[in-house]
């Protein structure tokens, strides 16, 4: 946050409250401190010395704090380039011995503005800096007393390569597919075309009849006499103009019956179509199908779009392929042994079974085994 900024400009004034170790009252006053002064904040320690901000304030919030010396006429001896980073006041003095030794600097020099050159050279040519060892530095560190300090020594040579980049990953829009997948707590793997799923019907779907819809022609039962609506099926019409009222007038006729509406476990809302309700021709899914009936369908096809599923309850469709694909470590041959083993198993206790001979006196009593005598 560029604080001389956000005195020139209101609009900004208000992102200062967020500072870590700030707050609405803290960040007022130090606004109107700064206002009032007339004189824009040259460094970070200006902070303690010109404005008297408290320590422990100070070490929170200084990282945050960018002081941009563009916006001055020429740089002083006593400015700080650092205070242009995000780095942290507490390690300038391990930038500062990066940069002497990246340009092989003698920091024994008794000059002391050689840190301040070594600082102005290295920002126009950071990539020099590529070639220290940082390992080492931070090995040195750590025979001084400091603790594992490699993350922080990375992270000051990449603020000074290059200033202010964000290093997280440019985003990206969720796809609908992606989408999907969150909302319905799935995956690829265990929600896909193919699987076999248990579902809740929940409604009927119906087509709701036009105006304009071709080829309406009522039918009348000879046996009782009474007309039949050929929307939604509707026989206890007793004249045919009653089934025009209804169709044209009133509104009555709730359409054609196109499927059933189903609720899977997950959530997800699905559709099966009266074509793959059955292998036979089924005309009104009602009379198959009631509402709130558990049946067992197989995903035919996914809209991602519209967080919906087309499903098919057809047995052929059940019954065909699998719904879940093997592991590729998944041992064929020993499956087929332990199916064999089993079915040889129950063949042989079959084979082996036996029954209680019961002793009846009557002429026309046999023993014989529940087999025989379904045949019989």
């Amino acid at each position: 946050v560029d604080l001389n900024f956000a005195v020139d400009h209101y609009h900004y004034s208000g992102i200062v409250q967020f500072l870590c170790g700030f707050g609405p009252r803290k960040a007022d006053a130090l606004l109107k401190l700064m206002k009032h002064s007339h004189d824009p904040l040259e460094s970070r320690a200006g902070l303690v010395t010109v404005f008297h901000i408290g320590g422990c304030v100070f070490l929170n919030c200084t990282g945050f704090i960018k002081i941009d010396h563009s916006r001055e006429d020429s740089l002083n001896e006593n400015t700080e380039l650092l205070d242009s980073t995000r780095i942290h006041p507490e390690t300038y003095v391990w930038a500062q011995k990066m940069a002497i030794d990246a340009l092989d600097y003698n920091d024994d020099d008794e000059d002391s503005n050689v840190k301040q050159r070594a600082l102005e050279d290295i920002l126009e040519d950071p990539e020099k800096l590529k070639d220290l060892d940082l390992i080492a530095f931070a090995i040195e560190l750590e025979r001084q007393g400091f603790p594992d300090k490699r993350i922080t020594l990375y992270d000051i040579r990449d603020e000074l390569i290059h200033r202010f980049t964000d290093k997280r990953t440019p985003y990206q829009p969720l796809t609908d597919e992606e989408r999907f997948y969150l909302l319905s707590n799935e995956c690829s793997e265990s929600f896909k075309v193919g699987v076999v799923v248990q579902c809740t019907v929940y409604a009927i779907a119906r087509r709701k009849p036009k105006g304009d819809e071709p080829d309406i022609q009522p039918k009348r039962n000879e046996e009782t006499g009474m007309w039949q609506c050929p929307l939604c099926l509707r026989d206890n019409f007793p004249e045919l103009s009653e089934i025009w009222n209804h169709f044209d007038t009133s509104g009555s006729c709730p359409g054609q019956a196109v499927g059933v509406r189903v609720r899977l476990d997950n959530g997800i809302s699905g559709f099966i179509a009266t074509k793959n309700i059955s292998d036979s021709k089924v005309a009104n899914p009602e009379e198959r199908i009631k509402i709130n009936q558990q049946i067992v369908a197989k995903v035919i096809r996914i809209l991602y779009d519209k967080y919906t599923v087309d499903l098919s309850c057809k047995t052929s469709d059940l019954n065909s392929g699998s719904s879940l694909e093997k592991d590729v470590f998944y041992d064929t041959e020993a499956a087929e042994k332990i199916k064999k083993e089993k079915e040889a198993k129950k063949s042989k206790k079959l084979k082996n079974k036996q029954y209680i001979n019961r002793v009846i006196v009557h002429p026309n009593f046999k023993n014989i085994t529940f087999n025989q005598c379904a045949k019989f």
